[in-house]
């Protein structure tokens, strides 16, 4: 079936690969181009995609999705068609109506919390990998070289770091010659802001060390503020 969606989340994830989702236009749910699974390279042969692209493409759900990633869909990357980019203010009133007051609306309590303060939820449960919360605020912070987010959501859950996983944000950290000495600055004066839209993202199961349980951590894909400049 040919599908119209907004692209919300280009989600950086270990080695080439990279998760792409969005809102179908039509329909209003959440679908995940997930097999063929996307890399950086496809994503490259595709002239690049990025968040508000308004894409069609043949989509298809998955037999049996595994919980909480119930958005994985079989997609063909030959059908993808660019429309056009929806502008940060269409989105925000896009995604408003269904957003989430918190995390834990979004997706149930978290099964446990790791050393650096973030959360992993239950492996093969829950109805959902992606969604919208409100949030009071959200800052950006670099901890041991590893960029993290802290959000205050509508219902005043402190979550800290969380792992900031855009993809071209993830790529500047290491590609772009004017986020050498300013990356952090650059990142906050994009993505830190009051009473904004967070999506936020469950990762596929795994287990942070051998001594820790398999679970699905907690990641920001997205930040809707204001428009990108530097990490458009």
């Amino acid at each position: 079936m040919t599908r119209t969606l907004v692209l919300l989340d280009v989600t950086a994830m270990s080695g080439d690969a990279v998760c792409v989702a969005g809102i179908d236009l039509d329909t209003r749910e959440t679908l995940r181009l997930n097999d063929p699974p996307p890399t950086r390279t496809m994503l490259r042969r595709l002239e690049g995609l990025a968040p508000g692209d308004v894409i069609r493409v043949d989509w298809k759900p998955v037999r049996r999705p595994t919980p909480p990633h119930v958005e994985d869909g079989e997609w063909a990357p030959r059908s993808l068609k660019k429309i056009r980019v929806m502008a940060i203010p269409e989105i925000v009133a896009l995604l408003s109506p269904g957003a989430f007051d918190s995390v834990e609306d979004a997706f149930g309590g978290h099964f446990y919390t790791g050393g650096g303060g973030n959360h992993a939820w239950k492996p093969s449960a829950g109805s959902r990998s992606l969604a919208t919360i409100r949030t009071q605020y959200v800052r950006a912070d670099e901890r041991a070289g590893k960029l993290r987010i802290t959000i205050r959501d509508e219902r005043n859950a402190y979550l800290r770091g969380i792992p900031f996983q855009d993809l071209a944000v993830r790529l500047h950290a290491t590609e772009c010659r004017d986020c050498a000495d300013s990356y952090l600055r650059r990142v906050r004066e994009e993505f830190d802001g009051n009473r904004v839209l967070v999506r936020v993202g469950l990762t596929r199961s795994f287990a942070p060390d051998d001594d820790r349980p398999q679970g699905c951590w907690l990641q920001v894909t997205n930040v809707f503020g204001r428009p990108r400049q530097h990490f458009a």
